[in-house]
Order: C-alpha cells, then structure tokens, then sequence
C-alpha cells in the first residue's frame, strides 16, 4: 500500500498581513514588526527539516500566508539561499508566491524574477470595488488592475489570479464582469472560490448577526457553472474544481496535493504530509508566532501535532482529492495502491450517480459531471468506506 516517493514540495507559510479580510481562517498576525526575527526562525526550521529527511529533492516550492509579498524581496531573497543550501533543487519545476495588489511594483517584481520566483499568485478577489469593501480587502479595483499589468510586463510568463464568488447581493452581471477582466489581463491561470462562512470569523459573526445573508445555493450554483462556460469558451482548461488554465499553466505545486503526494509544511501553522515505509504521516506547526520562533530558536520542532494516517483515512483522502480533478478517480489505481474496490463496496451509490448526471465513466476512471463538481463534497462522502 502507497508508494514511497523520493521527492517533495515544500510550503512556506508566511503569516503577515495587512488587515483581517472578512472571510478568512488562515493562521495570520497583523504586526509590523518582528519579520527578520520570523525570517531568522524559518531559515532554521527549513535547517531542521533538512536533517530530519536528508537526501531530499524538492520538485515545487510555495510561499503562501498570510501575505508572503508583505515581506521585503531580501527576506524572500534570505529564505530561499536557506532552500538552496538545505535541499537538492535540480527538479524544481516551479517556485510560487502569492501576493496582494497593493503590495508589488515594477522594482518589487523584478527582483523577485532574478532571485528565483518562477510564479506569482495574485490575491485579487474581485475587480469591483464594493466586493472588495465587503471583503475587507486592502486593494481598490484599479490596483488590482495595475498589478496585473505590471506581473504580465515584468516578464512572468506564469502567473494566476484568485476570485471570490457568491458574495452576497453581487449580481450574476458582476461575477460575469469579474471573470471577464480576469481573462483581458492575459493571466494564464484563474483559481475561483466560493465565498464559505467560516467560524470564528468577522463574516461569521455578521450572519450570526443578522447583519449578512449567505448568498442561495442556487446562486452560488450558477455563478458557479457560469465561470466554467466562459472560462471553457475563453480558451481556459477546467482541470480542478477551482482551478483553470491555459494550456501548459496549471499549478503543479496544487497537482501534487491533489496527487497525494510528499510535502513539507514550514512556518506556524504550516501541515506537512509523508509517505514513508508504505505508510503515511501528518503534522502540524504549532499556530502561535512568537512560540514558533522561540521553540525554533531554541533548537525544539514547532511540530504541536502528529499522526500516522490509517488506510480508511487515506483512502478517503484520495477519493476526495482524486475526484476534485479533471482525470477523476482511477478505480483500478485505488484498488491496487489502497486496497479499496469502489466497484464492489459503493456499487449501488456509482450507479445511482451515473443515472443523475453526476459522474460519466473514462475506462477504469469515474469523474464529475459540471453538475457533481458543485456537490463534490456530498458525492465524495457517499463513496468514502464505511
């Protein structure tokens, strides 16, 4: 059961923002200060996660957040000599770094270019402004056009872009709008979202308030079948859920995930996946900045979680990345490599999702219908073992 695989990815979390966008439950601080001393934390965590796995090659490398583009080009420039120094880079096929409007320039952009980033991944949420005030974002729509300008002048040739849809009371006319702007950018990957109410949140605390009403079901429904016709007609491959590209543009650090492939997470709050000896395991940093650094510092993993995944629980892992895809579920491949027959254990549920136009068969392969890509969640449960 499992393969053991040689190489990794690595995610590097970055948890400085600006401002608390509405929405999000991502581990983040808004101070300005301390960033050389987390830049200093990191660097030896990546040390530590280098001795700890040694003789291990990277195939992708991830800045996310939290905002990584909050951090000034030498910070980004600091981390990445500690990548070079650690790990083995031959195969590094793409380096990634989200990024927000407000953020980057001509200068900011260029030096990243020539330190190594191969890829940015703009946080523009929506080109209208009112989404963006009810989303609490930093950016108004005009600079979001302007960072789009500016990544597609500097030279990236592989960049994407994020939108937010099923904002309440935004019209199907400005979704289409926002998807519209997204393609006469030129950005060869666009990575759509539906607006989920998460706890603890300040979007949270406003539904619980009476003060926002969640956008329909059918809304975000057709909202979403929407940006699949445009995005189709628009020259764009639907390859995941939430993901289009261009030909040759897809994120291949996402495809490993979605692979159930190796990854290292660093940083607070940061996950890592392994499969090692035809098992797999899971850990979490710990999501607290200032113990981060000092347990770091101190020469102590940040690790506060850890588990050795059961085969139920990778099984079900893989249905539920696998069929997110575009190549959908191969049934052969989860039989031999996870010991699960779909086929035989959810031949009732199979059938039943064919007949409603959920899911159409590819070979040994089922996958989701544009209509079973909206409920993926619900079909996915359905299939896991009982």
């Amino acid at each position: 059961m499992g393969q053991e695989r040689q190489d990794a990815s690595l995610y590097i979390h970055i948890p400085f923002c600006t401002q608390r966008c509405s929405y999000c439950d991502f581990f983040f601080v808004t101070s300005k200060h301390g960033h050389s001393e987390f830049v200093d934390a990191l660097c030896l965590e990546i040390r530590q996660v280098a001795r700890n796995h040694p003789n291990q090659s990277l195939s992708t490398v991830y800045f996310g957040g939290g905002t990584p583009s909050r951090l000034h080009s030498h910070a980004i420039h600091k981390i990445l000599s500690s990548i070079h120094a650690c790990f083995e880079l031959d195969q590094v096929c793409e380096l990634t770094l989200e990024a927000n409007p407000e953020d980057i320039c001509a200068d900011s952009l260029e030096i990243l270019l020539k330190i190594g980033i191969t890829r940015i991944s703009l946080g523009v949420q929506s080109f209208m402004d009112r989404d963006l005030t009810f989303m609490n974002r930093c950016h108004n729509s005009d600079q979001a056009f302007h960072a789009c300008n500016l990544i597609r002048s500097t030279g990236f040739t592989s960049w994407s872009l994020d939108l937010i849809f099923g904002v309440p009371n935004s019209p199907m006319s400005d979704w289409e709008k926002n998807l519209h702007h997204a393609i006469e950018t030129g950005v060869p990957h666009i990575s759509t979202y539906s607006l989920t109410i998460e706890p603890n949140t300040p979007l949270h605390k406003q539904v619980d308030r009476g003060k926002v009403t969640p956008a329909s079901d059918s809304r975000t429904r057709d909202q979403f079948q929407r940006a699949t016709e445009i995005l189709n007609d628009a020259g764009f491959e639907h390859y995941e859920i939430s993901s289009f590209a261009r030909p040759g543009q897809r994120s291949r650090h996402n495809t490993r995930y979605w692979h159930h492939m190796n990854y290292f997470g660093v940083g607070p709050s940061a996950h890592s996946f392994l499969w090692q000896n035809g098992q797999a395991l899971r850990w979490e940093n710990i999501r607290n900045l200032r113990t981060y650094s000092e347990l770091v510092t101190a020469g102590k993993s940040p690790i506060h979680f850890k588990e050795r995944l059961s085969i139920q629980d990778l099984t079900r892992e893989k249905i539920m990345l696998a069929l997110r895809t575009s190549e959908g579920l191969d049934l052969q491949n989860l039989q031999s490599t996870y010991g699960f027959s779909l086929s035989r254990h959810k031949r009732k549920e199979l059938d039943t999702m064919e007949s409603n136009g959920l899911i159409t068969w590819h070979g040994s392969s089922i996958r989701l219908t544009p209509k079973g890509m909206h409920i993926c969640d619900h079909l996915t449960r359905q299939l896991w073992p009982d």
